[in-house]
């Protein structure tokens, strides 16, 4: 069995994207990884096209699994993560793709040495469309309490859970179980936001592992939380997140702060609220300072990303 499954995560997939993020699968050096294609109750899940296409280029481990209906994000994550049998998983969606032909190979070095329980590199962040190109993109923010000789729990779980400073959920790797036990937890409650299970991690202490290389194209403008009206909807995802932090931490500090600090609402007095806003997340700190102006690197090279686009336009 191998180490690793990649699942793709879809709704309503544009058959292009699609086509890439396998494609970029196609162009692997390995073949030593499964798949699971994991639907949320689209009209048309091209699973049979998926499947020939990859069985075409020599990857013939792939399950395909349906939630009907519809059931939201977490729930399909949890529905591909049981039919996966491996104990890492890499999560993608359309559109999103591994960032070179030996990054699958990359992982499992890195699995085998480091059995990491979560794991990130380096996002390269592209415009969508017929001539997607390499633009400034990362996150976190903040990647210094990651550094492997330094790695400062403590300050994680504060940007994590008070200075918004989140990890993309592109090209993430778990151990399964661990992703699993945080959707069972999640489902019913979170319906969008599988990678806010990062932040219960660090709350429970969970190790989170960086690396520096470039693993994943992020597609970035198609996504539930790049636009104004998604981002709203993420805000109340994350208080549904903090109500179920609350409810399994009730005695973690900086729990109980994210929960006043993002609960801060016109039901209490203004004097309140501003108190309880620049106590908390004080939007003149360093941090926040820094935060605002900064500008991310752009990590991709726009060779390798013209390599996976024109190898998706083959037959």
């Amino acid at each position: 069995m191998p180490l690793l499954t990649v699942i793709i995560l879809q709704y309503r997939p544009d058959p292009r994207a699609l086509r890439r993020t396998l494609a970029a699968l196609a162009m692997q050096d390995t073949r030593d990884f499964a798949v699971v294609l994991g639907d949320d109750g689209s009209a048309e899940d091209y699973f049979a096209e998926s499947r020939a296409y990859l069985a075409k280029h020599g990857i013939t481990d792939v399950q395909t699994v349906k939630l009907t209906p519809n059931g939201g994000t977490v729930k399909n994550v949890q529905n591909a993560l049981r039919a996966a049998k491996t104990r890492w998983v890499l999560t993608l969606s359309p559109g999103d793709f591994v960032y070179d032909s030996a990054t699958i190979g990359w992982w499992l070095e890195r699995l085998k040495a480091d059995a990491p329980r979560v794991a990130f590199g380096k996002q390269a962040y592209f415009t969508p469309g017929d001539d997607p190109q390499p633009i400034p993109g990362e996150s976190p923010f903040d990647r210094t309490p990651y550094d492997p000789a330094h790695y400062d729990e403590k300050t994680i779980c504060r940007n994590l859970l008070l200075y918004d400073d989140g990890i993309s959920g592109a090209g993430l790797v778990y151990e399964r179980e661990l992703l699993l036990a945080a959707m069972d937890k999640m489902a019913g409650r979170v319906r969008l936001a599988e990678d806010f299970s990062l932040r219960m991690f660090a709350v429970q202490g969970v190790h989170i592992t960086r690396y520096d290389r470039p693993t994943v194209w992020y597609e970035y403008g198609g996504g539930v939380s790049t636009d104004e009206r998604a981002r709203a909807r993420m805000l109340g995802e994350w208080r549904a997140m903090l109500e179920l932090l609350r409810e399994e931490f009730p005695h973690d500090k900086t729990v109980r702060l994210a929960y006043e600090y993002y609960f801060n609402d016109r039901r209490k007095s203004r004097l309140v609220r501003g108190l309880v806003g620049r106590l908390i997340v004080p939007q003149n700190a360093p941090f926040k300072k820094a935060q605002r102006a900064w500008q991310p690197p752009t990590n991709g090279d726009a060779a390798v990303l013209r390599a996976v686009c024109a190898y998706a336009e083959k037959a």
